[in-house]
C-alpha cells in the first residue's frame, strides 16, 4: 500500500484542510463541510501510517521555497499521535457542538489550527515551519475564544499577546540563524549552529519562542487560562497537540547531537524540574477539571523541556534522548487527549452510565503518573535511564526527583478524578453522550496501547527495580490522597466547590497584572493631563509612586500573596534552590 503514497500527498494533507475550511463561505455547502471536515485528519493518519520510510516534495514556488518530508522516527511518530488526536477531537467536536451556534466559525478555525499543526511537522525547513507555526497559533485564537464569553475574551487577550512576542522571538531567532549559517535546511542548520555568531542570543530567542508554546514556567500563563473556555475538543487538540509544537521547534532548530552546550542543558534541566514540580503544585490548588489537567500539562511538558536539556548537554546520547521524549510526547498527547475529551463526556452522561466512564478514565489517568503495566511506565522509564548523561551532579538531582514528580502526578491527576466524581456546574452538557462516546473510547484505546508499538524491546520494563521503581511514587501518591481525602471529610464550613481557589489561573499573570496596572495608573496621573508644569506637581506623583513601592510596603503585600499561595511559593523556592546547590556541586 505504500507505493500509493507518491510525493504530492503530502501537499494533499495540508490542501484538504484549507480547501474545506473555505468551502465553509459557501452557505448552501456548510451542512456537507461540517460531516466532512470531522474526517479532515485522516489523509495524515493514513500518511503516519501506510508512508514508505521516506517521502519527500519540495516546493521551489512558496515564497523563499520549502520542502515536506516524512521519515522514519520522530518525525512519523509526532504525525501519527498529532494526526490522530485531531482526526478523533474533529469526530467528537461533530456531536459536541451540534446543538450550539457557530459551528461553522468553530471548524474553520479547527481546519486552520490543524494545517498548521500538521505542517510544521512535515516542514524541513526554517521558512515552511515558521509559516506553519504562525498559522496554528493565530488560528487557535478562535478556538480560544469559541465561547465569546467574559473570560474567554480574557483568555484569549492573554493568549494572543504571548502569541506575538512568540513570533517575534521566533523569526528574530530563525533570521539571525539563516543569515549567521547561511542555510535555511534544518538539517544543514544544526550542522552550522557551532559557526553561528550570535547563538547564545538565537538560543535564548528559541527559548522563548518555543518556551512560550510548550509552556515552560514563566512563560505559561495562556494554557491555565485557554484550557478550561475553550470547547472540549479545542482543548484536547492544544493540550494533547499543539503544545508539542514548542518541543518539535527545540528538536529541530536546537544543535541537539551536533554539539555540546552544557551551560544551556543546564537551564533547560533546571527549568524543567522547576515547571514539572509547579505545575503541580498550582494545579491541586485548582477546583475546575480542565484547568487541573491544563497545570498537569504544563507539568508534563516540564519533564520533557528537562529531557532536551539532556541531549543540549550530552550530543553523544542524543539519538537515544530523541527516542525517549518522542515516547513520551506520544504518551501524554494520547492520553491527556482523552482525559479532555473525558470531561465532555462525563458531563453528558447521568447514573450508571457516567460511573462507568469515569472507572474507564482510570485508564489513561494511571498511565499519566506512570502506574506499573501502564504504557507511562515505559516512557518514563526510558526516559529516566537516560539521566545518566545529565551534565555534573544533575544526574544524582534527577534520578531523585523524577519519581517524586510521579508521586506529585498521582495527586494531581487524583484531584481531577476528585472533582469529575463530584462536578460542578462547569461540567453540565446539553450534548447527547451518543456521538461522544464511541470516539473517546476510540483515545481511550489507543492511549493504553499506541505506545507499547514503539518502546525498545531492550529495555528491561519487567525487571523487579524497574517495576518497583513505578510501584511505590503511585503508591505513596494514593495514600497521601486519602490521607487529604479522609482529613477534608472532617472539616466544616464553605464547601470547597463554592471557594475559589487559593492561586487563581494563570497564576503568576495575577503579580505581573498588579505591577503593570500600577506603572498605567502612575503614567496617567503624572502624563495624563500633559506633563507636570511644576516642580512639586513631579514630585508629588513620584512620591505616590515611591509609596506603592517602598520597601515595607512590597514586605506587606509578599507577606499578604505568600498567605495566598503558600505552598506554591515556598516550596518553588526550595525546590529552586536544592536544585541551583546540587547543580553547581561538581
Amino acid at each position: 500500500m505504500s507505493e500509493t503514497f507518491s510525493p504530492i500527498f503530502l501537499l494533499l494533507v495540508l490542501v484538504w484542510p484549507l480547501l474545506l475550511a473555505g468551502a465553509t463561505a459557501v452557505r448552501s455547502m456548510r451542512p456537507v463541510i461540517l460531516q466532512i471536515a470531522s474526517w479532515a485528519a485522516l489523509p495524515a493518519l493514513l500518511l503516519a501510517v501506510f508512508a514508505p520510510a521516506y517521502v519527500s516534495l519540495d516546493l521551489p514556488w512558496v515564497l523563499l521555497g520549502a520542502e515536506l518530508r516524512l521519515e522514519e522516527g520522530s518525525s512519523r511518530l509526532f504525525l501519527l499521535f498529532t494526526a490522530l488526536l485531531w482526526l478523533i477531537s474533529g469526530i467528537y467536536a461533530r456531536a459536541y457542538l451540534s446543538e450550539q451556534s457557530g459551528q461553522s466559525r468553530f471548524v474553520v478555525y479547527f481546519l486552520l489550527s490543524m494545517t498548521g499543526n500538521l505542517g510544521l511537522i512535515l516542514a524541513q525547513n526554517l521558512m515552511g515551519f515558521y509559516l506553519f507555526f504562525a498559522l496554528m497559533s493565530f488560528a487557535s485564537y478562535g478556538l480560544v475564544v469559541h465561547q465569546r464569553s467574559s473570560e474567554a475574551l480574557r483568555a484569549g487577550r492573554v493568549y494572543i499577546v504571548l502569541v506575538v512576542i512568540g513570533e517575534i522571538a521566533l523569526f528574530s531567532a530563525m533570521l539571525m540563524t539563516a543569515n549567521s549559517t547561511g542555510t535555511a535546511d534544518f538539517d544543514s542548520v544544526r550542522q552550522g549552529f557551532a559557526q553561528a555568531e550570535p547563538r547564545n542570543l538565537i538560543m535564548l530567542l528559541a527559548f522563548i519562542g518555543f518556551g512560550i508554546k510548550a509552556g515552560v514556567l514563566g512563560l505559561h500563563m495562556w494554557l491555565p487560562l485557554a484550557h478550561p473556555v475553550a470547547p472540549t475538543p479545542a482543548s484536547a487538540v492544544l493540550s494533547g497537540a499543539m503544545i508539542k509544537a514548542g518541543l518539535l521547534g527545540w528538536l529541530r532548530l536546537l544543535p541537539l547531537g551536533e554539539m555540546a552546550m552544557v551551560s544551556w542543558g543546564k537551564v533547560f534541566i533546571f527549568l524543567g524540574l522547576a515547571t514539572a514540580f509547579y505545575g503541580v503544585i498550582v494545579g491541586l490548588t485548582q477546583k475546575v477539571p480542565k484547568t487541573v489537567l491544563a497545570y498537569s500539562s504544563i507539568s508534563q511538558m516540564g519533564i520533557m523541556t528537562m529531557a532536551v536539556g539532556l541531549g543540549l548537554a550530552a550530543p553523544g546520547a542524543y539519538p537515544e534522548i530523541l527516542t525517549a521524549v518522542t515516547l513520551f510526547a506520544l504518551h501524554h498527547g494520547l492520553n491527556k487527549g482523552a482525559l479532555f475529551l473525558g470531561v465532555g463526556v462525563i458531563g453528558s452522561c447521568s447514573g450508571v452510565q457516567r460511573r462507568w466512564v469515569w472507572l474507564a478514565l482510570w485508564l489513561p489517568a494511571l498511565a499519566l503518573v506512570g502506574a506499573p503495566l501502564t504504557s507511562g511506565m515505559a516512557v518514563k522509564y526510558f526516559l529516566k535511564v537516560q539521566t545518566v548523561n545529565a551534565p555534573g551532579s544533575w544526574g544524582i538531582v534527577l534520578q531523585t526527583l523524577l519519581p517524586w514528580s510521579s508521586v506529585a502526578t498521582t495527586l494531581l491527576v487524583g484531584r481531577f478524578l476528585v472533582l469529575l466524581f463530584k462536578p460542578g456546574k462547569e461540567l453540565s452538557s446539553h450534548q447527547s453522550a451518543a456521538g461522544l462516546l464511541w470516539p473517546w473510547g476510540l483515545l481511550v484505546v489507543a492511549s493504553v496501547l499506541a505506545p507499547w508499538w514503539f518502546v525498545p524491546e531492550k529495555l528491561k520494563l519487567w525487571s523487579q527495580a524497574a517495576v518497583l521503581g513505578s510501584l511505590w511514587p503511585v503508591l505513596l501518591g494514593v495514600v497521601v490522597m486519602l490521607a487529604v481525602i479522609i482529613w477534608r471529610s472532617y472539616q466544616t464550613g464553605q464547601p470547597e466547590s463554592n471557594v475559589e481557589p487559593l492561586i487563581p489561573p494563570g497564576d503568576l499573570l495575577v503579580p505581573i497584572n498588579q505591577v503593570l496596572t500600577l506603572l498605567l495608573n502612575f503614567g496617567y496621573r503624572l502624563f495624563g493631563q500633559g506633563l507636570p508644569h511644576s516642580r512639586d506637581t513631579l514630585l508629588a506623583s513620584l512620591k505616590q509612586l515611591w509609596s506603592h513601592l517602598n520597601f515595607w510596603n512590597l514586605i506587606g503585600r509578599f507577606e499578604s500573596n505568600i498567605n495566598q499561595w503558600p505552598a506554591a511559593l515556598i516550596i518553588l523556592l526550595i525546590l529552586g534552590l536544592v536544585m541551583t546547590v546540587l547543580g553547581t556541586v561538581q
